[in-house]
């Protein structure tokens, strides 16, 4: 993350970049022509909630990951994401095609604007990153659209009632179907 916006803060014009890094505490630190801040954990949810709404993107520059809590908190917020492609992030991010964002894999931004959620790119690249977050601090209603799809997505694909629904329908699926048991008993 840190090479990722050295770089990115060189090529952003005319914005004063600053990263906060939620969940830790330590002075803030200049990275490139960015400023990183560090903040405390937060307890209360609605805390953490205004930070994730107060930012243009959320950054996610795991190297692996499963099925980060956080990248779903940032989409159901609104915030547009630009993430590595590790793990279960790639489950969660709609990538954005990016005609001139060359990957080495192109079935990781793959959705329209009318889909997408944020950039993926791939672990460890920094400059892929620094792309991507370029991209999206440079154009605002890009940003805007990626954000609302991201809360659209979220409340679709992750709502706690879609959960709740989808567990409901499979047991009653694992109810109505007879157990192994029984099928050798007959």
């Amino acid at each position: 993350m840190r090479a990722a916006a050295a770089v990115a803060s060189q090529r952003v014009y005319g914005q004063r970049i600053i990263f906060v890094a939620l969940g830790e505490d330590a002075p803030a630190e200049r990275v490139g022509q960015a400023e990183v801040r560090f903040v405390p954990y937060q307890e209360d949810p609605v805390v953490v909630a205004r930070y994730y709404q107060a930012a243009d993107i959320y950054l996610h520059a795991a190297l692996t990951d499963t099925f980060p809590n956080t990248v779903l908190e940032a989409l159901a917020c609104g915030s547009p994401i630009v993430a590595t492609a590790a793990g279960g992030v790639v489950e969660q991010v709609k990538g954005l095609q990016i005609p001139d964002f060359a990957l080495p894999d192109p079935d990781l931004n793959r959705y329209s604007l009318a889909k997408a959620t944020g950039v993926l790119v791939p672990p460890g690249d920094a400059e892929a990153m620094a792309v991507g977050i370029e991209r999206l601090l440079n154009h605002e209603s890009l940003r805007r659209d990626l954000g609302v799809n991201a809360a659209r997505d979220a409340e679709s694909r992750f709502s706690l009632k879609r959960q709740a629904d989808a567990y409901l329908a499979w047991y009653q699926q694992l109810a109505k179907q007879p157990s192994e048991s029984q099928n050798s008993l007959v």
